[in-house]
């Protein structure tokens, strides 16, 4: 189902890469799940041939997961490949592969302390090792990683403040090891580019998400949508499209090999006005209870995008309120109930 107009921004690196070598082909990792299905899409869109690699871990529903590549089942360009991704798996994939989007890990600050550290370190540290590991060992082009604003701990709250890496959380820790890791692999001659995202959001979301829990509780049955703090906490949202072409320009870019980028939506928006428009555009107050703020949970972030726009030529193109109102639409429409389900070949 598809309920959003994306943004199809494509980098002019893609079509020198086409004057090269063809058309690309690309593995993806994580395939199936919130960015990482529209990120396969997109590609296809773009002319790549696509394997994505997914292991539907039940961290949240797999079924929902597997909805999310519905729409690219049958394109002859897409290979699906459920399977944890072992070295075996990894060198599959990736010796037909000129680049690598490794978008698979355990998302979720909250989940990460205590032991679920033990996933979020297997996961997002010896995954990544094995990926980067592989992709040298395939002569990959390049590979893109999905990092995450959490590295930052409590340090990015201003476009005058150029913070430094301070995790506050065991789950920003294991991403800024992804980074430090992309650095060794680097000095090995394997180039990496690697992706600060912020607070991405949009169809497909995943449900322990902020703006899934809040459209959900609007529902007649919905749960409760439980609020962490006082709500004055401030997030710089960003659209899953514009997450998209950035990701995509990152693996096309030549000027982009080896560096390091914010991916913000162009604005730091407080979580009670997100809840306000949330609140305006399904028409139905929501249902909440609030809990003190959690550990690892900063006040403020502020993406700092301006290298991101010279280098991959880039730029948010989806506005806060309309990207929820998009958002909205795919859960007022979803009814899972009703769709077949994606199998593997």
């Amino acid at each position: 189902m598809t309920v959003q107009t994306p943004n199809m921004f494509e980098p002019s690196g893609i079509s020198t890469f086409r004057r090269e070598f063809g058309s690309p082909a690309v593995a993806v990792t994580g395939a199936a799940g919130f960015i990482g299905s529209h990120l396969v899409e997109r590609l296809l869109h773009l002319g790549c041939s696509v394997i994505g690699i997914d292991d539907f871990d039940p961290w949240y529903d797999p079924t929902q997961k597997r909805r999310n590549l519905l729409d690219v089942v049958g394109n002859p360009n897409f290979e699906l490949v459920d399977s944890a991704l072992d070295h075996a798996t990894a060198r599959e994939a990736f010796s037909q592969s000129s680049i690598v989007f490794h978008l698979a890990g355990r998302p979720g600050v909250q989940d990460s302390w205590g032991e679920g550290f033990v996933e979020s370190s297997r996961r997002n540290v010896e995954l990544t090792q094995r990926v980067f590991e592989t992709s040298l060992e395939c002569e990959v082009s390049r590979v893109v990683y999905a990092s995450s604003s959490s590295i930052y701990g409590s340090g990015a709250t201003s476009l005058e403040v150029s913070p430094e890496p301070r995790p506050i959380s065991p789950y920003g820790v294991s991403k800024l090891v992804g980074e430090q890791l992309a650095h060794v692999y680097r000095n090995q001659g394997l180039q990496v580019t690697n992706l600060r995202y912020f607070t991405v959001y949009g169809p497909r979301q995943r449900p322990d998400m902020a703006m899934h829990r809040m459209f959900e509780s609007t529902k007649p049955d919905g749960p409760v949508f439980v609020r962490r703090g006082d709500g004055r906490q401030r997030r710089e949202f960003t659209y899953v499209s514009d997450v998209v072409g950035a990701t995509v320009a990152a693996g096309f870019v030549t000027a982009a090999a080896n560096e390091t980028f914010d991916v913000g939506g162009g604005s730091s928006v407080s979580l009670q006005d997100v809840m306000a428009i949330v609140e305006q555009l399904s028409g139905t107050a929501m249902r909440t209870e609030n809990v003190a703020t959690p550990a690892g949970d900063p006040a403020t972030t502020v993406a700092r995008t301006n290298k991101t726009s010279e280098v991959l030529g880039w730029l948010p193109e989806v506005e806060l309120v309309e990207g929820l109102r998009r958002q909205w639409e795919w859960h007022r429409q979803r009814v899972l109930s009703e769709a077949p389900l994606l199998v593997a070949d």
